[in-house]
């Protein structure tokens, strides 16, 4: 069986998203970020902002704690904490996009939650710090240390997010097809091999 999604967890400005957009558009197949951000708040009706506050990070210690705890062990008829519910919806949403059509997925645990699934390439895309750094810089407008702070918090809170849900390390390889460098092969490498290895060529 060949591939027919794509997971793509990626470095905060290391390109993983653009990258997945190109990817997208090459092979002709739809991409899914921002819409499941948008679907998830219809579905626990949960104002769209508060969604994107909560989305891929956990907002406290006592957020995580609560979360996981309401994740595995609450009744079905308790509740979900708004973090963990809203994450229950992606991943509900993820999974029957999977099932619908060829698509990429970015982020949010696509790669854990489609785990049984033998048609999934899963990628990780990351950079140099520095490079990351200076596109922080010029995306927000912030001086270096600054965006330096940025950078750290935001990887730091995705990958807390991704352990919270999964158990596993957000960059550990052997969850992954391929891991990508963007800044040493450069952007258009990485759409390339991406798409090469999704068709099989």
């Amino acid at each position: 069986m060949g591939y027919r999604i794509i997971t793509i967890n990626r470095e905060f400005e290391s390109e993983g998203s653009e990258i997945a957009q190109a990817v997208a558009a090459k092979l002709g197949i739809p991409y899914y970020d921002r819409f499941l951000i948008v679907a998830a708040a219809g579905e626990t009706g949960v104002d769209q902002d508060r969604v994107a506050d909560a989305d891929e990070r956990l907002e406290s210690r006592f957020e995580y704690s609560q979360a996981e705890a309401a994740y595995y062990y609450t009744r079905n008829d308790e509740p979900l904490p708004t973090g963990a519910k809203l994450a229950s919806v992606q991943f509900e949403l993820i999974e029957a996009l999977a099932d619908q059509e060829p698509c990429v997925i970015v982020g949010r645990c696509a790669n854990y939650v489609l785990r049984e699934r033998d048609d999934v390439l899963d990628v990780f895309i990351h950079a140099g710090a520095d490079v990351r750094t200076r596109r922080t810089m010029e995306k927000l407008g912030l001086p270096e240390r600054k965006a330096a702070r940025v950078l750290k918090r935001t990887d730091k809170a995705r990958k807390a997010y991704y352990r919270n849900y999964t158990g596993c390390d957000w960059n550990d390889p052997n969850l992954y097809h391929l891991v990508l460098n963007s800044d040493r092969l450069g952007f258009d490498a990485c759409v390339d091999i991406i798409c090469s290895q999704f068709q099989g060529d």
